[in-house]
């Protein structure tokens, strides 16, 4: 009985044995890959150069904004902007009302997570507004006024979300061109 060390031959790989699906499997993760990476970035740097105070939502928001197809990245998009608006005036309401009662953080938060619970209950696209009031409510410096915390917050979130979305929207344009190469 004989082993051979050696395997078979393999053919030579050049891009012309590269099925097109393949082809536009490796296109599409490298972009994904850029898209969120560029995303991201840009949009902490925009946040940061005029002058908002957490600019790390933006980065955040960029990314989560950011799914796999182009149109589920559209309705994250519409979601993520309508569910933070509706988040930002819950925790406006919440914690103007917390200031007349003389309420603390931790129920101005439950009170605010339920109601927003309960609009996301009927409607899954508005969830952000869950995490939105709390974050409004948790990260107004004091001193600030809530308004302008919660003008801060959505702006931040929402800058992140349309920069995802722009990206996502660009980076499709270019695998489409890259794809017909």
């Amino acid at each position: 009985m004989q082993f051979h060390s050696e395997s078979a031959p393999q053919p030579k790989s050049d891009d012309s044995t590269v099925p097109a699906a393949a082809h536009q499997s490796i296109i599409r993760a490298v972009a994904f890959v850029v898209r969120c990476s560029g995303a991201a970035t840009c949009a902490y740097v925009a946040a940061a150069k005029i002058g908002l105070p957490h600019a790390v939502w933006a980065a955040i928001s960029a990314l989560i904004v950011s799914q796999e197809r182009l149109d589920d990245t559209t309705t994250s998009l519409a979601g993520r902007i309508a569910g933070t608006v509706i988040g930002a005036f819950i925790a406006v309401a919440v914690s103007l009302a917390g200031a007349r009662l003389t309420t603390g953080v931790a129920l101005q938060i439950a009170v605010a997570v339920a109601v927003c619970a309960t609009i996301a209950r009927e409607r899954p696209p508005l969830r952000v507004c869950m995490w939105t009031a709390p974050i409004v409510l948790l990260t107004t410096q004091s001193g600030v006024p809530i308004p302008i915390g919660a003008a801060y917050r959505a702006s931040e979130v929402i800058l992140g979300a349309m920069i995802g979305g722009a990206f996502h929207w660009s980076a499709e344009v270019l695998v489409r061109r890259l794809s017909r190469l």
